[in-house]
């Protein structure tokens, strides 16, 4: 059920992975498929990452929120804590969860430009 709420039908979620698309190279002179290779956990969050900035880019703040949440989630659980890089990376996404958040409210609430929260105010670029 929270599959289907979060991520539409299970094909969805699971196109944003490259080894799930059709255009990955099963079989090619310079891959060789291993299960290491179809686990690699960086795809998970990764791709949940990638998706939850198409959502941020279409307005789709809550959806964004959620999926930079769960995707927060996957990397913490998976990430090496005493790599600076992995911790940077969970700020970010942290960051972009509250971001989204405050848009979603600002949209629900209908408030003036004004009021709209901006990524700097978040440690996030206004790109």
């Amino acid at each position: 059920m929270l599959i289907k709420e979060h991520f539409g039908d299970p094909g969805a979620l699971t196109r944003q992975f490259p080894y799930m698309k059709s255009t990955f190279l099963w079989r090619g002179d310079d891959f060789i498929l291993t299960p290491e290779a179809l686990a690699n956990p960086n795809n998970r969050y990764h791709g949940l990452e990638r998706l939850a900035e198409e959502h941020q880019r279409a307005g789709s703040w809550r959806l964004a929120g959620e999926y930079w949440l769960i995707a927060a989630g996957w990397r913490r659980n998976m990430m090496d804590a005493s790599n600076e890089r992995h911790e940077e990376a969970l700020q970010f996404a942290l960051r972009h969860v509250e971001y989204n958040r405050a848009m979603a409210e600002w949209k629900k609430k209908k408030l003036g430009r004004n009021a709209m929260p901006y990524p700097s105010q978040f440690g996030l670029s206004d790109d």
